[in-house]
């Protein structure tokens, strides 16, 4: 086990070539020229795409059957969702630190499609935006295009990472990735735009002069390789900068020499089933090894989830919880509580300073309802604490602006007036108060 602040990784500027070279091993290369043969398929030999411009051109109902797209459509959807999907397969095996592309197995072929879908709903999000700003602020327009290029990695990232369409259009959480990254960020940005026009360059210069069907494989192809070296590319620049978002890649955690022994039972308990031993052996082995124990204890929580050690599910968690808090890594803390809460909805920190990350880092993930939840009470349990009026606040406005129950964000609202009327989240509540009550 390695602790990931000791790891050397190799700044992605030093790789450059290397993302050009991994999209051509497989079986990346595998799934880009299957792509590119999918987009050819049709009936009778012809492409999907020319039987669809000879039936516009045309406009005769017997130049194609009835039903005669309906196998090319459908390999068509299947197979841009699955190029898709692997393209965020390789993203999230690359922010975990495997640098060759991943496996192509049941899990790769049947699981995950969530993503795809998600990414089309973003794009969809974002055309409403251009949409409302059309029509409020046409001048806005001319901006609009850069500020995509600019954010666009950005929520793909976290839309990778955390598998949250919420997460992943919030700006406070995608801004947050941006932000904590620095100017690295930037020069992502640069070079997943020139990856982006690329493909085009390639068909002008290489399929010019070939047939249509030539020219259809030669984009496709394009087109799925520049996505997989942009994947790529953001995915290690995650990884290369874990410990400034808060994320753990796996290799960093994997075993080393020293530990193989000693992880050796706890592997056979549970290959066994044996859960409860190994839950066991976990508490001992975060005992004696204090500098690994944040890992160890994520192990822990894992086992005991399998086993019917409520309470010592419960303490693991909370000590856990604590932990990934101080590390700053608000991402697994988030899902620890989130597990926790699914065992019991009214479990709380128990430390006062936990409440305000958790709180913004729900509202990013749409956890309102459980946010809300966490924070009801608080004033009692730390009447003395700085945290109040700011987490009042944030709980006032997700009652008003997303779980639409306006009165119980205006008696929030006026709990801040009356009891901290001197606080600047007074002005501010007194502000909402206002816009709910008229």
């Amino acid at each position: 086990m390695h602790e990931h602040q000791s790891v050397a990784i190799e700044p992605f500027w030093n790789r450059m070539p290397r993302f050009f070279g991994y999209a051509l091993k497989p079986p990346a290369v595998v799934v880009i020229l299957g792509a590119a043969a999918v987009s050819m398929a049709g009936v009778d030999g012809q492409g999907m795409v020319r039987m669809v411009m000879l039936a516009a051109v045309t406009l005769e109902p017997g130049v194609i059957q009835p039903g005669a797209l309906a196998l090319p459509a459908l390999l068509f959807a299947v197979g841009a969702l699955f190029v898709l999907k692997y393209g965020y397969d390789i993203l999230s095996h690359t922010a975990h630190g495997y640098l060759s592309p991943p496996p192509i197995n049941a899990e790769t072929v049947f699981d995950g499609y969530d993503l795809p879908l998600k990414h089309c709903a973003m794009l969809i999000v974002l055309g409403m935006v251009a949409v409302a700003i059309a029509h409020t602020w046409p001048q806005g327009l001319r901006f609009y295009p850069l500020l995509v290029i600019l954010v666009q990695p950005a929520i793909i990232i976290t839309l990778g990472l955390e598998g949250s369409l919420a997460a992943a259009i919030n700006p406070a959480r995608f801004g947050r990735i941006a932000r904590d990254i620095g100017w690295p960020y930037l020069a992502i940005v640069g070079m997943v735009l020139l990856l982006s026009s690329a493909p085009g360059t390639v068909v002008a210069f290489v399929a010019r002069n070939m047939a249509f069907e030539g020219q259809l494989f030669v984009a496709t192809a394009a087109q799925c390789f520049f996505l997989y070296v942009s994947m790529h590319l953001m995915g290690y620049l995650i990884y290369q900068y874990h410990d400034r978002v808060g994320f753990e890649p796996a290799t960093l955690a994997d075993d080393d020499d020293e530990w193989g022994p000693i992880l050796a039972p706890l592997r056979q308990e549970l290959d066994e089933g044996r859960y409860d031993d190994a839950a066991d052996r976990l508490r001992t082995l975060a005992r004696e090894h204090p500098d690994h124990s944040i890992w160890l204890r994520q192990q822990r929580h894992k086992a005991l989830r399998l086993t019917s050690k409520e309470r010592d599910f419960v303490d693991n968690g909370g000590k856990l919880l604590g932990e990934l808090i101080d590390q700053n890594r608000l991402r697994d803390a988030t899902e620890i509580y989130i597990d926790l809460t699914e065992h019991d909805p009214q479990l709380r920190p128990a430390r006062e300073k936990d409440y305000e990350p958790l709180m913004e880092m729900l509202v990013q993930r749409g956890e309102y309802r459980r946010a809300v939840r966490m924070a009801n009470g608080f004033h009692r349990d730390f009447p003395d604490s700085s945290s109040v009026p700011p987490l009042y606040l944030e709980v006032a406005r997700v009652l008003w602006e997303y779980l639409e129950q306006p009165d119980k964000a205006r008696k929030v609202a006026q709990f801040l007036v009356d009891k901290y009327p001197d606080h600047p989240a007074a002005k501010r509540a007194r502000a909402l108060r206002d816009t709910v009550t008229s």
